[in-house]
């Protein structure tokens, strides 16, 4: 495969949805690209705005804070997966408002109060980044409610 090429075919990946540059040059690998020219392909898929990692940060952390209702704790692990560095990773967690992250766990914990015991409701919201003092207070916050 040629570079242009594999570059018709990132371009077309990359306005598919917002990926990390660790996502392309996966894909770079899958298309059979030889190593030595992913990072010219890399370079420009960002030159030509197909490919941001700070807009890739922020799509990631908003799709996964509101559809999932992840915490940042799991964000992070995500996008530390994806290897974005560590300031962008900082910079954009620091714009999450906890006020979100709270009415998450509260949604969580409503939804789980009935099918789940206390233990196996405090694993899954730790699994999804949540602290054991957050998930502890909305429990009780819950159970008073519901009595």
């Amino acid at each position: 495969m040629t570079t242009s090429e594999a570059l018709q075919k990132l371009q077309h990946y990359c306005s598919y949805q917002e990926r990390s540059p660790f996502e392309v040059d996966r894909k770079l690998q899958q298309l059979g690209l030889p190593r030595d020219r992913h990072e010219e392909v890399i370079a420009q898929l960002m030159e030509d705005s197909f490919l941001d990692e700070y807009r890739f940060t922020e799509a990631y952390t908003r799709g996964k804070l509101n559809q999932k209702q992840w915490a940042p704790r799991r964000i992070r692990m995500g996008l530390n997966e994806h290897r974005i560095p560590r300031v962008t990773i900082d910079r954009i967690l620091r714009q999450v408002d906890q006020r979100v992250v709270e009415a998450n766990a509260l949604y969580l914990v409503e939804r789980w109060f009935e099918s789940k015991t206390k233990e196996k409701l405090t694993a899954a919201l730790q699994r999804r980044g949540y602290s054991f003092e957050l998930i502890a207070s909305t429990y009780d916050v819950v159970r008073s409610q519901r009595g």
